[in-house]
């Protein structure tokens, strides 16, 4: 069978990252080419499949298993996420204007005994209880991802608006008062803390209240742009490592949210350049 594999482009700048877990000591049995562990882990993502389950042609299971590992607890994928961001911005540039917020919650099904809220696992209260996660992201104007976290499904949209803002890898994505920068945010988030919470981050809150009722196109100068978000839900939902939670260590499915945003951003640079 045919093997996946990352662009030679992204992996110029991994290959870097990747430099400090060489083996310095000789002997021993012949080490996996970090490229063929890396392909591997991509297959993971994109597949869903369990890591048992690897082709032969990605090597050893359990060492591809134990590189990611250790790769995700090193910050290597937040880098690898951080760098794609930073091409992006060069070659095409985010559209920080007007940005878009949103959550949306995944299915987890581990033990329930592995239910953990420092994991980023809960009971999702729209599954009868069962165990279930949540992505929060932040994009720009085209749906491009800057921002991502997890949590557990319990853990309501309204609580994490902080926390995906701090963790953007573009530096300053809020606005000054020469240049300010909108936030769109759906009617979950419709609360006065929410707004003042928004408004202290830098940015303009653009919240649908619940209730009111959506005003004509032609009587909005601006438009709230919240739509872009749920796209770009939908194409990290592709990855089916990411559509359904296996993992139980939220460090490790973190790092899979991170490695999809690069491949998105790259995805749509190698597109735009083509």
């Amino acid at each position: 069978m045919s093997c996946l594999e990352i662009s030679d482009r992204l992996w110029e700048r991994v290959a870097s990252l990747l430099e400090p877990f060489k083996r310095r000591r000789p002997g021993g049995s012949k080490p996996l080419g970090f490229r063929t562990v890396m392909n591997g882990i991509l297959y993971v993502l994109k597949t869903g499949c369990q890591w048992n389950c690897l082709p032969p042609c990605y090597g050893s299971k359990s060492a591809v298993h134990e590189h990611f590992q250790r790769w995700a607890a090193a910050g290597v994928f937040t880098e690898m996420f951080r760098w794609s961001a930073a091409d992006y911005e060069e070659l095409e540039g985010f559209e920080l204007a007007w940005q878009s917020m949103d959550g949306s919650l995944v299915q987890a099904p581990v033990r329930q005994a592995h239910c953990r809220k420092d994991e980023g696992l809960g009971r999702n209260p729209t599954d009868r209880g069962r165990s279930g996660g949540k992505i929060h992201l932040q994009v720009d104007g085209k749906g491009m991802p800057f921002a991502v976290v997890q949590a557990g499904a319990n853990v309501h949209d309204s609580r994490l608006v902080t926390v995906t803002v701090e963790a953007a890898v573009i530096a300053a994505p809020a606005g000054t008062q020469q240049g300010p920068r909108h936030l769109c945010l759906d009617k979950g988030y419709g609360y006065e803390r929410v707004e003042r919470e928004v408004a202290g981050l830098g940015y303009v809150p653009h919240i649908r209240k619940i209730g009111e009722e959506k005003r004509p196109g032609s009587a909005e100068t601006h438009p709230a742009r919240r739509w872009v978000v749920e796209r770009t839900f939908a194409w990290l939902k592709g990855f089916r490592a990411i559509r359904t939670r296996y993992t139980c260590r939220g460090a490790n499915y973190l790092a899979l949210l991170q490695f999809a945003c690069a491949l998105i951003l790259e995805r749509r640079i190698k597109a735009n350049s083509a």
